[in-house]
Parts: structure tokens; C-alpha cells; sequence
């Protein structure tokens, strides 16, 4: 009886253990999209830095 219910108990940690992981996978790939989209406006500002410069350079 003790071992049966042990062994229940075994399995809900690791059915726990398993959806914690996926969360945590889940997560980074959350944190790795937001970390591709903040760095998004700072291409764009340094491109329009660059195309200006540019064109200042050839207006000269």
C-alpha cells in the first residue's frame, strides 16, 4: 500500500518535472523573441545613422 502510493507520488513529481521543463523551454524561447525585438529598433536606428551619413558623405 505505502509503495503504491510512493510510486504515484514518484510519478506526479516527474509528470511535474516534465511540465516544468517545457515551461522553462517555453520561456527562453518567450525571452529570446523579446531580446530579437528589442535589438530591432536599434538595427533600424543605426541603418537610417548609416544611410545618412552616407548621404551627407556624398553630398559633399
Amino acid at each position: 500500500m505505502l509503495l503504491d502510493q510512493l510510486s504515484a507520488i514518484s510519478y506526479q513529481l516527474s509528470a511535474i518535472s516534465y511540465q516544468l521543463s517545457a515551461i522553462s523551454y517555453q520561456l527562453s524561447a518567450i525571452s529570446y523573441q523579446l531580446s530579437v525585438i528589442s535589438h530591432q529598433p536599434m538595427r533600424y536606428a543605426h541603418a537610417t545613422r548609416t544611410a545618412i551619413s552616407y548621404q551627407l558623405t556624398t553630398d559633399c
